[in-house]
């Protein structure tokens, strides 16, 4: 799968080339696991994200990077759940249906986002609506959507599992830069 992902970034860096594409590096992924007996939050501020003029779009992080308030908590997320040694990345990729980057505007626009998700080595379908709006050069990308740690292999010990929320709400922000890269 990483090979497939690796080849696709570099297919679409080929692609782009006489595209606009809008990116970041630095988007931004919170996620909120809480349950009523912890509070467990944490957030990556160094998420890479690419937009196509044609509403293809791709995330890339490095799960090493959510920031926990609590560092044990973020020790146990790499080490037990996560295990990000051994799944160091977290891909989606998709598309945006009807995108055109000329409609954007200020006032924020919906959009269905067909795509995969790549979580803890397991890929799976993701459909989610996400809002664009434009705050001058940039393209303002908002979402929030829930995965379940099931369905991506995450294990939670039996005596954990009333402290972590089966399903994680997922929380995505970024401001996307214009690039237009000549052939």
């Amino acid at each position: 799968m990483k090979k497939h992902l690796f080849i696709l970034f570099i297919a679409w860096g080929c692609q782009s080339l006489a595209q606009t594409t809008f990116r970041t590096e630095t988007g931004e992924i919170q996620f909120d696991a809480s349950t009523p007996l912890e509070d467990i939050y944490a957030i990556n501020s160094k998420v890479n994200f690419a937009l196509t003029a044609e509403g293809e779009i791709a995330v890339l992080l490095l799960v090493k990077e959510f920031d926990f308030k609590r560092k044990l908590m973020q020790e146990h997320f790499n080490e037990n759940y996560i295990e990000s040694d051994k799944y160091p990345k977290a891909y989606l990729t998709g598309n945006l249906v009807a995108f055109d980057p000329e409609d954007i505007s200020e006032e924020p626009r919906t959009y269905s986002l067909s795509g995969e998700l790549t979580l803890h080595g397991v890929t799976r379908p993701i459909y989610t609506e996400l809002t664009i709006d434009r705050e001058g050069s940039f393209l303002v990308l908002q979402t929030e959507f829930a995965i379940k740690t099931e369905d991506h292999k995450i294990k939670v010990p039996r005596i954990l599992f009333k402290k972590v929320a089966k399903e994680v709400r997922v929380r995505v922000l970024a401001q996307l830069m214009e690039t237009k890269e000549a052939e």
